[in-house]
């Protein structure tokens, strides 16, 4: 197996062996990255949701050893070195339950790392418009989930896999909460009426629907447009329109502000490519969407909410504590979050960046803003319409990071940013027009 990033003519040459006899690199199939995708609703009810990516993983490295050369297209780096950063922070672990947790996560971020690669080496199987379509199905079925969780919100997914865990380790409330799905969460804080029924399925958490919501929307409306058809369309608006429900009883911030982000930033890039048109249109629709909110009560329960559990001061709080912390391990960090000194709330848990910087130090958070803020940077010359919503996606998820933790939704981000990098930097693209780089030429002679 070698590791591609310029044309090997001349090492072949080398060698003394005819380049006519060399053997072609095996045509990776795509049911391994599909199974992830369209299997989603499946490893959700076996509560095996938080462990699909690591599962696929597996044929996915034997499939790219087989291979045996491999392409790596920049931008894929960082998420290989954020992971192997990961592991000397398991120095710091002083309980197995922290230990489990960081194991759990080591294991996601190096199946997703797997995952990109084995994206940008599947080009001719794993086309942008199957992926984005197996992505798109995902937000329709994050959508059922939040109607599920708002017709049988008490409900808790127990026949599972958690069931063959040992009960050292199904007794942790990490672990519980990842492998004993609830489909809502309920919330009574003092002072409040009546109870808040928030929709969480299929994530533990009701920022995590938000989250996904916010990630998805702009994959899905990127995916509809790029199959330029009227049909398509339809299907998107009537979604859309049936993603409302659950959006309120949510009363998600971070899922406002992440629509609202996409449509300000696909305006931006529209604006700044002289895309007129366009640019009027998607105000237009922006507004109506505005309007509809405003007119659905969403705004309103989001302030009758926040009236009873402001955490807003809370969290600037949590977050000058989690700063403080880090500054006592700066290198390596805690390896897993740890009790706050006043709140309930563990340090290192309100948000993907901050618990990169506590868990994994300033070096963790570094590569953690190496893998998603440079990978937005290096796509942002998003050439079309449909790119540039899905790029959206990708802008999204870096400012949700601030204030959620992402662990289910960076695998939809890597995803799609492997699908963007691959298609720029290999040429041949319906995305981007062929540049002649190492890395297309290294392709092509494939």
């Amino acid at each position: 197996m070698a590791l591609i990033s310029s044309p090997s003519r001349s090492l072949i040459a080398a060698t003394g062996q005819d380049p006519s006899l060399e053997v072609e690199p095996r045509s990776l199939p795509a049911w391994p990255v599909l199974t992830v995708l369209w299997g989603y609703p499946l490893f959700w009810l076996l509560g095996m949701l938080p462990f699909a990516s690591v599962i696929m993983a597996v044929p996915m490295v034997a499939l790219l050893i087989m291979r045996r050369r491999i392409l790596i297209v920049p931008g894929i780096l960082p998420w290989i070195g954020f992971v192997l950063w990961m592991i000397p922070s398991a120095l710091m672990i002083d309980q197995l339950g922290r230990g489990v947790g960081l194991g759990v996560r080591i294991s996601q971020f190096l199946a997703l790392a797997i995952i990109m690669v084995y994206i940008v080496n599947a080009r001719s199987s794993l086309t942008p418009k199957r992926i984005f379509n197996g992505l798109t199905f995902i937000w329709l079925f994050v959508i059922v989930g939040g109607y599920l969780g708002m017709l049988f919100p008490e409900v808790q997914l127990t026949m599972t896999i958690g069931r063959l865990l040992p009960d050292a380790i199904s007794s942790n409330d990490y672990v519980s909460e990842l492998v004993f799905p609830t489909l809502a969460e309920i919330q009574t804080p003092w002072g409040a009426a009546e109870p808040f029924v928030r929709p969480s399925a299929p994530f533990s958490y009701t920022n995590g629907w938000g989250a996904a919501m916010a990630v998805l929307t702009p994959i899905a409306i990127g995916t509809a447009i790029g199959h330029r058809t009227a049909r398509a369309m339809w299907f998107l608006v009537i979604a859309l329109v049936a993603a409302i429900p659950p959006a309120i009883a949510t009363t998600n911030r971070g899922l406002f502000l992440g629509i609202a982000g996409a449509i300000v930033y696909v305006l931006f890039c529209l604006l700044i490519r002289g895309r007129f048109l366009a640019f009027f249109w998607v105000t237009v629709l922006g507004i109506a969407a505005a309007v509809i909110l405003f007119l659905s009560g969403f705004l309103d329960g989001i302030v009758a909410r926040q009236e009873t559990v402001d955490t807003t001061e809370g969290r600037g709080n949590l977050y000058a504590e989690t700063w403080e912390r880090t500054l006592q391990s700066p290198v390596i960090g805690w390896g897993a979050p740890r009790p706050s000194t006043w709140s309930e709330i563990y340090v290192g848990t309100q948000g993907a960046i901050w618990n990169a910087m506590f868990c994994f130090g300033l070096v963790g958070l570094v590569l953690f803003l190496g893998m998603i803020v440079m990978g937005a940077v290096r796509t942002f010359d998003a050439p079309n319409l449909s790119a540039v919503w899905i790029h959206a996606s990708v802008v999204v998820a870096v400012g949700l990071s601030i204030f959620y933790g992402l662990d289910r939704q960076l695998v939809f981000v890597g995803i799609a940013l492997a699908v963007l990098l691959r298609e720029k930097y290999l040429g041949k693209s319906s995305y981007w027009t062929p540049q002649p780089t190492p890395f297309a030429k290294a392709a092509n002679e494939e």
